[in-house]
Order: C-alpha cells, then structure tokens, then sequence
C-alpha cells in the first residue's frame, strides 16, 4: 500500500470529555509503528483486540490532534465498557482510510 493510497477520512468517537476524530492516516500509521516497531505486529494484535494495540491505535489517532496526550493519559481514560464501541470505531476507520479494490485497478 502507497501513502497517496489511503483516504483522509475518519470517525468521531469521544474519549473522556473531549470528541476526536479516529484518522487513519500516515500520521497515525508512524506513530503506531513507532510504538510497535513493527505495523504488521500492531494490526495482528488489533484483530486479536489486545488492549495494548487498542490503546496504542487510539493513542496514534489522537496525538494527531493533540500532542500533548501521553501513551498513559490516554490509557488511563479508556475503561473496558469502551472496547466493544472502540472496536467498531476502529474497523471502520480502517475501512474508510483503505483504497476501494476497484480504485487500483489498471494500475
């Protein structure tokens, strides 16, 4: 997958008090390698729904918005009454940031 391949859209979703927007984008996708170090390792942790990756994508997503935010801070403001909401937030960020299979067609 090319950078200029994924799509500037995201998902609102509230953490603590405040609303951000769950963007996948290359922002979000470094900072979450540089958690991980490995992106691959991060997405097989994420269909597995390991609170770690849970809490490392959402960390990603916000820092973008918001750097001063620690890995911890956001941490400390998931509960687990959020993860299955958080999840849905997630797949379909994921969805919407990935090219359509017909838009590389030809290429």
């Amino acid at each position: 997958m090319k950078a200029a391949e994924l799509k500037n859209k995201g998902i609102k979703f509230t953490l603590g008090s405040k609303e951000y927007e769950l963007k996948l984008n290359m922002n979000t996708f470094c900072e979450l390698e540089e958690i991980y170090g490995e992106l691959s390792t991060a997405f097989e942790d994420l269909q597995k729904m390991k609170m770690k990756a849970v809490r490392a994508l959402i960390y990603a997503a916000v820092k973008t918005e918001d750097e001063t935010l620690t890995l911890k801070q956001v941490g400390e403001q998931l509960e687990l009454k959020d993860l299955e909401r958080l999840g849905t937030a997630i797949n379909e960020a994921l969805n919407q940031a990935m090219p359509e299979a017909d838009e590389n067609l030809g290429e």
